[in-house]
C-alpha cells in the first residue's frame, strides 16, 4: 500500500484482525508491505477495496519479527548514557516523517535516536532533525536528514483530513491537532471565517469539513504553502466552501476582505500581535470572535498578555466584549510556551 494511505489502511486491517505480528513489515520505495494472518475472505476483501482502494494482496516472504520496544526511551536505553536519558523526548510525526528537536547534549547521539525511532515505528520513512528556528515571512526552517532517503514531501492525516506538504518548504505543527479541533468545533453554521495565516490548510480544511455551510477565506503569503493549500482543498472535497487567497493578510484586510468575517484565526504566534489591527479590519461591523496565538515565557502572567491584546484591539476602535479562553496550549522550548486567547470583539 502507498505510504500516504498507511494510517487509514492499518486501521481497517486491525479492525479485521488481519495483521500478523509474528513477522516484520517491509518497505519498498513508497510502498509499505504488511504481513497478513490469513488470506482475506471475500467479505474482507470487499471491505478493503471499499476503504483502501490502492491496497493489494500478494504473496511474498517475511522475516520473523523481533520484539519491538514500546517507546523511544526504551529503544535507546542502551545507546545513550543514563545521565542523558531524561533529555530524550517525544518527536513529531508528519505523515511518514519523524521530526526531532535535540538539545546540544544529545546532538552526537542523533543517529542512535533516529534508529530508536525506526525500531519503534516501522512505517517511518525518514527522520529529520530541526537545525534552525522558524524564520522569515514564509515561516520555514532548515532540517538535517539523520536517517532515510527520498524527499521531504509527505501526506499527513489528521482526524478526517489529509494534507499534502513538504516539511522543508512550509510550516506545519502536528502537535496542534487538538487545538485546531477545539477552534473548528466553535464555528457555527453560516459563519464566515478568515484564516489569516492558513499554511497548507489544517484549520481551514477541518472547519470546512465540520461545518459545510460555513465559508472560509484562507490566506497565505508563502507560494509553496499556497500551492499545497489549493491542492488540499481539492483533496478533501471542500472547494465549494473555501476561497484560497495568496497575499499579505494586512493588505487584504484593508482591501478585498475588509469587514467580511465573524471569526478570525491568527495562527502566527511569533508575529500575531503585529496583526491585531488587520484582524479588527477583517471583522464585520457587528464584530465576532478572534482566535489569537502568541509565545510567552512560562512565568509571564496570562492577565498581562490579555491586557496587551485588549489594548491592541482598542487602539483600532474596537471593544473586547469578553475573553472566552486564555490558556497555555503547549511548551515550545524550555521556559517558553504558546498561549491561545479567544476574544469576542465588537
Amino acid at each position: 500500500m502507498p505510504t500516504e494511505d498507511v494510517e487509514r489502511t492499518l486501521r481497517v486491517l486491525r479492525k479485521l484482525q488481519l495483521i500478523d505480528n509474528r513477522f516484520e513489515w517491509k518497505r519498498m520505495n513508497r510502498l509499505v508491505i504488511v504481513p497478513l494472518s490469513h488470506d482475506p475472505s471475500c467479505q474482507e476483501r470487499s471491505r478493503l477495496r471499499e476503504q483502501c482502494r490502492d491496497m493489494r494482496v500478494e504473496e511474498t516472504n517475511f522475516l520473523h519479527a523481533t520484539v519491538r520496544p514500546r517507546n523511544l526511551r526504551e529503544a535507546v536505553r542502551n545507546r545513550i548514557p543514563d545521565n542523558l536519558m531524561s533529555m530524550v523526548r517525544s518527536f513529531d510525526m508528519i505523515g511518514d516523517i519523524a521530526v526531532l528537536e535535540l538539545p546540544k547534549e544529545l546532538e552526537k547521539f542523533a543517529s542512535a535516536i533516529a534508529n530508536g525511532i525506526l525500531d519503534v515505528n516501522p512505517y517511518v520513512r525518514m527522520v529529520l532533525k530541526k537545525s534552525s528556528e522558524v524564520s522569515g515571512p514564509f515561516r520555514t526552517r532548515r532540517f538535517e536528514v539523520i536517517s532515510g532517503v527520498g524527499s521531504t514531501d509527505t501526506f499527513h492525516r489528521e482526524f478526517s483530513c489529509r494534507f499534502h506538504l513538504d516539511v522543508a518548504e512550509v510550516y506545519f505543527n502536528a502537535r496542534l491537532s487538538h487545538e485546531r479541533m477545539r477552534v473548528a468545533q466553535q464555528v457555527r453554521n453560516g459563519d464566515c471565517v478568515v484564516d489569516m495565516f492558513a499554511g497548507v490548510g489544517p484549520y481551514t480544511v477541518l472547519i470546512a469539513k465540520l461545518r459545510p455551510s460555513a465559508r472560509v477565506y484562507a490566506i497565505d503569503i508563502n507560494p509553496a504553502a499556497f500551492r499545497y493549500l489549493k491542492e488540499n482543498i481539492l483533496l478533501n472535497g471542500v472547494a465549494d466552501r473555501v476561497i484560497p487567497v495568496q497575499g499579505d493578510a494586512r493588505h487584504l484586510a484593508t482591501t478585498t476582505l475588509r469587514g467580511v468575517a465573524n471569526r478570525v484565526i491568527m495562527n502566527l504566534p511569533s508575529e500575531a500581535k503585529n496583526f491585531l489591527d488587520a484582524a479588527t479590519l477583517l471583522l464585520a461591523p457587528k464584530g465576532g470572535t478572534v482566535h489569537f496565538y502568541t509565545f510567552a515565557s512560562r512565568n509571564e502572567s496570562l492577565e498581562k498578555i490579555k491586557d496587551w491584546v485588549l489594548t491592541g484591539i482598542e487602539k483600532n476602535r474596537r471593544e473586547v466584549e469578553s475573553f472566552l479562553l486564555t490558556k497555555v496550549i503547549k511548551e515550545v522550548a524550555p521556559n517558553r510556551v504558546e498561549v491561545a486567547i479567544d476574544a469576542v470583539v465588537r
